[in-house]
Formats: structure tokens, C-alpha cells, sequence
């Protein structure tokens, strides 16, 4: 069945924005004294923060380093740059009659500044905070579908990230690896084989 909606990632496929969480991880870490390098945190990136923290066994930490973290990411969201060619794949899907959303693991207020400071225009934006349940769970997958009458496989999800390929496969979507030159990598031992594109504009022949 065709593709008629095409859906992204945020963080790593449509925005540079590990710098930035980089800073804003070791500023929260150092003001809670908590010993926990970024390396280890941004193997989880793609997983909802609370996840993330249970995985690394701060979940006593939560609530202020959500507040520490999230706040300086906010602070710093100017400073994040866009990936080459977001802007126009996002333009073209829509020139070309796609429905398109972004889904992320991001708080909303967080990626609406985001959002507006890149200038994209999406039919819908699902946060992590809009779910009781977040990647790679299905659930922000199962209410696109329902808001946009779409079967899953009429749904092209990108991602760059083994979460974001976990999240399509569990919601029975179409899924692109955007691997950014190589930059990003999925396991080596995985078994399911996984398409990819080295650029974003690489998304219009893959659909088009």
C-alpha cells in the first residue's frame, strides 16, 4: 500500500541538537552532583527522560533533573542547528501531497520553541508529554493513525536511532534510517533488516 503520511524524528534527523543536550546534561549533573557522563545518557536518546533516568538508575533524581535539565535545553534552544535539508524535505513532503508529523520524545514546550525557531510546518507534532506511554511504544503511532484515518503501513516514520526503528516496527509502519553519513549507526547484531538514506533529500526518491 502507498505512502500518504510521512512522519520524522526530531533530535538527530531533523535537528543537530546533541551539543546542546551535552550542556544541558552536564550542568544538571554537576549542580545535583551526580556522576553520570553524557556518553551514557545519549545512549538512550529517543526513550522518554524518565526512562532514561530508570535505565540509569537515577529515578531518585527525577523530578529535579528534569527541571534543571529541560529548563537549560530551553535556554540554550537558539544555539541548535538545523540538518542539512530538513527544511526542504519537510516543504516537499507537503508540496507532494504527504501528511506529515513529527513524533518525539522532547517535552512540548521544548520542541514548540524548537519548531518555530526552524520555521517547520507539520500536521501534527507528538510530544513526549502527550503520552502516557512513549517510544518505542505504539502508542503516539496508534493516535496518528486514528487522527489522520491511516492504516500504520501507509506511514513512512524516519528516525535515526534503534528506538525510532522499534517505535515503526511495533506500530507496523514503513521505516528509513536516516544515518547522516554514517554518523548514525544501529547495532551490528540486529537481525531485521533496516533501509536507510545518507541524506534527508535521499527520502524523495525513496517515495517519490
Amino acid at each position: 500500500m502507498s505512502i500518504r503520511h510521512v512522519s520524522f524524528d526530531l533530535d538527530g534527523t531533523l535537528i543537530n541538537s546533541f551539543a546542546t543536550m551535552k550542556t544541558a546534561w552536564e550542568i544538571a549533573t554537576s549542580e545535583l552532583k551526580v556522576n553520570c557522563g553524557f556518553a551514557e545518557y545519549r545512549r538512550y536518546v529517543g526513550l522518554p527522560f524518565p526512562k532514561i533516568l530508570a535505565l540509569l538508575g537515577l529515578s531518585n533524581f527525577e523530578i529535579e533533573l528534569t527541571e534543571i535539565y529541560f529548563a537549560n535545553t530551553r535556554r540554550l534552544y537558539d544555539q541548535i542547528p538545523l540538518i542539512d535539508g530538513a527544511d526542504e524535505i519537510l516543504k516537499w513532503c507537503r508540496a507532494q501531497g504527504f501528511g506529515t508529523s513529527i513524533i518525539t520524545s522532547k517535552p512540548r514546550q521544548n520542541s514548540e520553541l524548537i519548531l518555530e525557531k526552524m520555521g517547520f510546518e507539520v500536521d501534527r507534532l507528538v510530544c513526549g508529554d502527550d503520552l502516557s506511554r512513549g517510544k518505542p511504544d505504539p502508542m503516539a503511532g496508534e493516535l496518528l493513525c486514528e487522527a489522520f484515518d491511516l492504516l500504520p503501513k501507509q506511514v513512512l516514520y524516519i528516525g535515526d536511532a534503534i528506538f525510532d526503528f522499534q517505535f515503526a516496527l511495533n506500530t507496523g509502519m514503513d521505516f528509513l534510517l536516516f544515518d547522516n553519513d554514517g554518523d548514525n549507526r544501529l547495532p551490528t547484531n540486529m537481525l531485521n533488516p533496516v533501509k536507510n538514506v545518507a541524506h534527508l533529500s535521499d527520502i524523495k526518491t525513496y517515495i517519490g
